[in-house]
């Protein structure tokens, strides 16, 4: 032992230690960084800004369009993906948002105050919903962007009762695998840290968000019957034979 320790005060640390150390390095470096661009903001915008006032540090997220004028077909629409006949029907996406709108939940109430209390006293607050899981999206927003879909929206992280809401922003397409056709994306952001630069994690942290996503079943139901869905003239083209 004495000679061990003899022998690294002499000549150092062996190469397999420098090695190890520089892993574990790299590896807390980038695990700060992505902490660090995860609670960095993303700017929410209608278009992009000029090119030269584009930060180029910066997030940017265009939501897509809501026009009422534009969606009012989607629940007939709906209908017929739920019946699960074949069909081949196309969404704009403010057909997708108006959907997407009827999955917020209801807004929160405030308690009126106990019996007996002063006037102009405050009631309690009503206690918070307990957020089941560390990523808890809310409703998504969608935009078409070429021969893309955009997913967005706001996402409550949860971490032991600590939370915060970012952003989380996605672009790809659609591929099947198997039976079942899934969302393929090319673009991943939870708050400003691009995951798709890690390959192994934007997968899964995609699919997870999809999952956790308040869909009711029998659309779920509806679109594991799907055959094809592609996005072709600026909308979301579904196919079932």
């Amino acid at each position: 032992m004495a000679d061990k320790k003899l022998e690294k005060a002499l000549y150092g640390p062996s190469m397999t230690e420098v090695a190890l150390g520089a892993v574990l390095g790299l590896i807390a470096g980038v695990l700060v960084a992505c902490v660090y661009l995860v609670f960095k903001p993303v700017a929410q915008v209608k278009e992009m800004p000029a090119e030269d006032k584009i930060v180029k540090s910066m997030v940017y997220f265009i939501p897509g369009n809501e026009s009422t004028a534009k969606s009012r077909g989607w629940q007939a629409k709906q209908k017929q993906i739920l019946a699960g006949n074949a069909l081949s029907l196309s969404l704009v996406e403010d057909e997708l948002n108006a959907w997407a709108n009827t999955l917020a939940g209801p807004a929160p109430t405030t308690p009126a105050p106990k019996p007996g209390a002063k006037p102009g006293a405050k009631p309690e607050e009503a206690p918070k919903p307990a957020d089941d899981g560390i990523f808890n999206p809310g409703k998504p927003n969608f935009r078409i962007v070429g021969d893309k879909l955009q997913i967005g929206g706001k996402c409550l992280l949860n971490w032991y009762g600590l939370t915060y809401e970012v952003t989380y922003l996605t672009t790809g397409t659609f591929t099947k695998s198997g039976d079942s056709v899934g969302f393929s994306a090319d673009k991943v952001y939870l708050g400003s840290c691009p995951f798709h630069l890690l390959p192994a994690v934007s997968g899964p942290l995609v699919s997870h968000l999809i999952a956790r996503m308040k869909v009711p079943d029998e659309i779920r139901a509806g679109w594991a019957k799907l055959d094809s869905v592609t996005i072709e003239g600026g909308a979301l083209k579904l196919v079932a034979q």
